[in-house]
């Protein structure tokens, strides 16, 4: 197995401390790489002895085989094809292909059967309430507006005249953003949500995320060491590729563009 697949699979069985080195190593696999333990128990605020007693728990010798297991994992991936696309002169379009590696890179990281599991829970729920505090309200604000142009039933909590979940029983989905540095109104939320027998589904940067505890379904985006610029792009990405699937599920991909609300309508001439 490689040193991904050994890390998910002793994760449920380690330790918080041993949680937060594997959660290092799957968003951020170069710093393992490149750093000796010690720097690596700094930037992340562990001990050395944490470092190497994760890599024992995996199943390596020691740091220095899984460094090296890390090393070749990622000289053995598909060179870039930065060589035979020169880095643009326009800094705007080098932007956009910055985001869209980190698109294709933490895809191959999500859990899509848990995924899938929350689309068919949205897509039969009776409500859905979608909670971001901070940065993330920008998040929640989009996916509630286009699950509810899908579903009906979808709305975006506001924090400044709502005062907590008001609705009770399975059929009603809490859909809550939690992105470090986790914001305790989001948290107390999921807790209430969680007592009021909702289905909770988090969306978050990491397994060791406070608000995990409550969540039915927990989606996470590798993302925590990414600035918010970055996070953004990689986000929106994924939410979109939710509602694209809860859209083919509800019959409803001819919705997806709707036109009758705006100046400029297709052409039925060209359909």
């Amino acid at each position: 197995m490689s040193f991904i697949e050994k890390t998910k699979e002793a994760y449920p069985e380690l330790t918080a401390g041993l949680k937060k080195v594997a959660e290092a190593l799957l968003i951020n696999p170069i710093m393992f790489a490149t750093h000796p333990a010690k720097k690596i128990a700094s930037l992340i605020d562990v001990s050395e002895t944490m470092v190497i007693r994760f890599a024992k728990s995996i199943g390596y010798s020691g740091f220095g085989s899984l460094q090296t297991e890390v090393q070749r994992s990622l000289l053995s991936l598909s060179p870039s094809n930065s060589q035979d696309n020169p880095s643009s002169s326009d800094p705007y379009s080098g932007v956009m292909e910055t985001d869209s590696k980190n698109i294709a890179q933490i895809a191959h990281q999500l859990d899509w059967k848990t995924t899938e599991a929350v689309v068919q829970h949205l897509s039969a729920s009776a409500s859905v309430k979608v909670v971001g505090y901070y940065q993330s309200y920008a998040y929640a604000h989009w996916f509630s507006f286009s699950l509810n142009s899908l579903l009906g039933n979808t709305s975006l909590y506001h924090p400044e005249t709502e005062i907590g979940i008001s609705t009770s029983g399975k059929e009603n989905c809490v859909v809550l953003f939690s992105f470090y540095r986790y914001a305790l109104g989001a948290i107390r939320l999921a807790k209430e949500a969680r007592e009021n027998n909702n289905t909770v589904i988090i969306v978050t940067d990491s397994l060791v995320s406070p608000a995990v505890e409550y969540a039915d379904f927990t989606l996470v985006i590798p993302i925590s060491q990414k600035s918010i610029l970055e996070k953004g792009p990689v986000t929106f990405s994924f939410l979109n590729s939710i509602l694209l699937h809860i859209a083919k599920n509800n019959g409803k991909l001819s919705f997806v563009n709707p036109t009758s609300n705006y100046y400029i309508t297709e052409d039925p001439e060209q359909n």
